[in-house]
């Protein structure tokens, strides 16, 4: 059994270490302790645990002013040097953040390795070592925490998000014997080795600060959390919600993982119908399959195939569960909506929505159907309109989107103007909108990344088409340069103007968007850019819609009356 490990304060200055439990801010008494200058002090148990996280702050407090009275301007400048390479007349500190690991025992640890090579100190497992800027220090982390390792290579150092590698410095006394060290060479060594150290001090405290909004967002998320099981004893309780503006407020701020497929359901009213309707999903599914060549099943075979192509769950290693495939009970459920719902049936798009509610929450079958066949009939959606053999309701979308733009975005809207005019008639009624609208509103937007794409629906399933809009003009005024600057008669002419549309509708380039990146970002930007839409605002140029749609079927009724004369 090895010696135990300690740490000698070999410089003539007093140290103060602390340590900081990341996770639960609680502060390790056993590794806060100060050392003399010329002492050491044994360590033993820490009270570290291997995989923890945790944030240690060294502070050197430099030598009283008496004592430094004989020493030069220079000399007394170096002492007042703190270890993160700045300088400073009170204390020197730096903190930085580690994950417990284990190492043998068995070595004396010395302060100014620390001053001389940039070492990080680091508590593994229940014993501590030092790790040299001399050594390769590698990130290994996916979360974004800093886990180090040593590779033992001692000529570099490469810190994850730091540019480049740096060259280890020369070592030098930490206390030199003037007689014997040329003393500029000495000053310029040791500032060199300050702002080497600066430097690290400053990649690791981005990580540290990196670090902290996720424990931020955590904490944030479970204090949402228990508010919604509140919101949920409530609604248990009284079969009602609180109040409907505290719904709203709570679920814009996003529904708990948890909690979302409980919250999804009631808001649509699915656990009613499955209520109402015991055994009707199972018939439906028993009924025998239908030829390849029928339709709508052969376009549901062929979709399926398509669905969310690059998702795992659905087409990869982990697609199969309990003997049934994903794959196969998306085919079950879209089939057993053909059989349900004899004037839909099944339209391209409608295999999005029903797997990105497998995805999204661990619904049986039944529940996804049901789900489905609200989203299609609840008044409140209607998609059975959008998914009709007309697609009425995608073509109402495209004339209340050109409307909108015009209010939102005016300078897009002139290029949009522009372009149709030089096309001419290719995309009468609605013009370029014609282009990528469909696409987005058939999709109910699962075509971005998934962490956005629920929180999209959480506000949709509670407002509303009115939600989709709303991302719709969020999208084009961060896709809006690529059109604008193709608007010209040159571009339209060239076919740059229709490439840039045609970008428009490929959900690749709108998954690829980096606006999704954090969906309360995304959630909060969105709310603020339409902040001047209103229900009465849609409304009202939905009732225009249906208005020009009728006198375009009467004009065109009369036109036909006149040839039949």
């Amino acid at each position: 059994m090895g010696a135990e490990v300690s740490l000698s304060n070999d410089l003539e200055h007093k140290i103060k270490v602390k340590v900081i439990n990341q996770e639960t801010g609680d502060t390790l008494e056993k590794c806060c302790f100060e050392i003399e200058a010329g002492s050491s002090k044994p360590l033993g148990d820490t009270g570290v645990e291997v995989g923890k996280k945790y944030e240690a702050t060294v502070t050197v407090e430099p030598r009283d002013a008496t004592e430094r009275k004989g020493e030069s301007k220079a000399d007394s400048a170096e002492h007042a040097v703190s270890v993160s390479g700045k300088e400073d007349s009170g204390n020197g500190s730096f903190s930085l953040g580690f994950e417990g690991l284990a190492i043998a025992k068995g070595k004396t640890l010395k302060v100014s390795d620390i001053q001389k090579k940039g070492l990080v100190l680091q508590w593994l497992g229940s014993e501590p070592t030092l790790m040299s800027t001399g050594l390769d220090v590698k990130n290994n982390s996916s979360s974004g925490w800093d886990s180090l390792e040593v590779s033992g290579h001692e000529d570099s150092l490469e810190v994850s998000g730091n540019e480049g590698i740096m060259a280890a410095v020369e070592p030098y006394e930490a206390l030199p014997d003037m007689q014997k060290t040329d003393k500029q060479k000495h000053i310029d060594m040791k500032s060199r080795v300050h702002e080497d150290i600066g430097d690290i001090a400053a990649a690791m405290n981005r990580s540290t600060i990196l670090d902290k909004k996720k424990i931020k967002k955590k904490t944030r998320d479970f204090r949402r959390e228990n508010k919604w099981i509140e919101m949920r004893r409530y609604l248990e309780k009284h079969q009602k919600w609180p109040s409907e503006r505290q719904l709203k407020e709570r679920i814009r701020k996003g529904i708990p993982p948890s909690l979302r497929g409980y919250v999804w359901l009631r808001l649509l009213g699915a656990d009613q119908k499955i209520a109402e309707n015991k055994g009707k999903y199972l018939e439906l599914s028993l009924i025998p399959q239908p030829e390849d060549s029928v339709e709508p099943f052969r376009t549901i075979n062929r979709d399926v195939p398509r669905t969310f192509p690059e998702n795992q769950y659905l087409h990869g290693d982990c697609s199969t569960s309990g003997g049934v495939s994903a794959p196969e009970r998306l085919r079950e459920i879209l089939y057993a909506y053909a059989h349900y719902d004899k004037n839909v049936q099944y339209c391209q798009g409608m295999n999005l929505v029903a797997a990105f509610l497998m995805l999204s929450c661990p619904f049986q079958n039944e529940e996804v159907f049901w789900m489905l066949e609200r989203l299609c009939h609840k008044p409140a959606f209607s998609l059975k309109i959008l998914y009709g053999p007309n697609l009425e309701l995608a073509f109402e979308f495209e004339y209340v989107l050109k409307k909108l733009v015009k209010m939102f975005l005016p300078k897009l809207y002139r290029a949009f103007k522009k372009g149709d005019k030089l096309l001419g008639d290719t995309f009468l009624p609605f013009g370029s909108v014609n282009v990528f609208a469909p696409k987005w509103v058939i999709s109910l937007w699962s075509i971005v990344p998934a962490n956005c794409a629920v929180r999209i629906w959480d506000v949709f399933f509670n407002e509303g088409h009115k939600v989709l809009y709303r991302v719709a003009l969020y999208v084009l005024k961060c896709t809006q340069k690529s059109v604008l600057e193709a608007a010209t008669p040159e571009g339209i002419e060239g076919g740059e103007y229709m490439l840039a549309l045609g970008t428009l509708k490929k959900s690749s380039f709108i998954h690829s968007l980096d606006i999704w990146d954090d969906e309360d970002v995304m959630i909060q930007k969105m709310f603020k850019f339409t902040n001047g839409l209103r229900n009465g605002q849609i409304a009202s140029l939905r009732k225009k819609f249906r208005k020009a749609k009728k006198k375009e079927q009467l004009e065109m009724e009369i036109k036909e009356n006149k040839k039949g004369t």
